[in-house]
């Protein structure tokens, strides 16, 4: 596992990606760039992390092979009830869907506009990654768990 300074390439892969994927889904759904990848200055793994936000969950399943050919591995709901996700490897892409009204979808939402507000919040998540990478640089389970608290702190700003 790896993490790197923000890259502007970033922005540009999620349009890139935007493109496909409206192109392939069509009309209903709204595609946001989420993630640390989202947020300028902000250190990442190089992967792209794209929210959709759609009116019914259950229509996706008819998007499954049309995402199919533009590289995306369809993996269900992989532990998120009320999602349904969608990896790609050759360009590292995770795409989120939610329906209206989940409530991760605001998470999401919220977490980039708090972050994109608050260049000191920036800074002391950078450290934290750091850090935490350097304490374990193959072990991306224990990474997560660590920085979790700083994510629940800043969900809490808006809950």
């Amino acid at each position: 596992m790896y993490i790197f300074p923000h890259k502007k390439e970033w922005k540009s892969g999620f349009l890139k990606e935007q493109n496909s994927i409206l192109k392939v889904y069509g009309e209903g759904i709204s595609l946001h760039h989420i993630g640390s990848t989202a947020v300028e200055g902000l250190y990442a793994k190089d992967c792209i992390d794209i929210l959709g936000v759609v009116d019914k969950l259950s229509e996706v399943s008819s998007k499954v092979n049309s995402l199919s050919d533009i590289g995306f591995i369809h993996k269900g709901s992989y532990g998120i009830q009320g999602r349904e996700y969608f990896s790609k490897n050759q360009r590292k892409v995770h795409f989120h869907i939610f329906e209206v009204g989940d409530i991760n979808i605001a998470k999401h939402l919220k977490f980039i506009e708090v972050m994109r507000g608050s260049p000191g919040l920036v800074s002391e998540l950078n450290q934290l990654k750091l850090y935490l990478h350097g304490r374990y640089p193959n072990n991306k389970g224990l990474y997560q768990k660590e920085k979790e608290y700083f994510y629940n702190e800043i969900h809490k700003m808006f809950y």
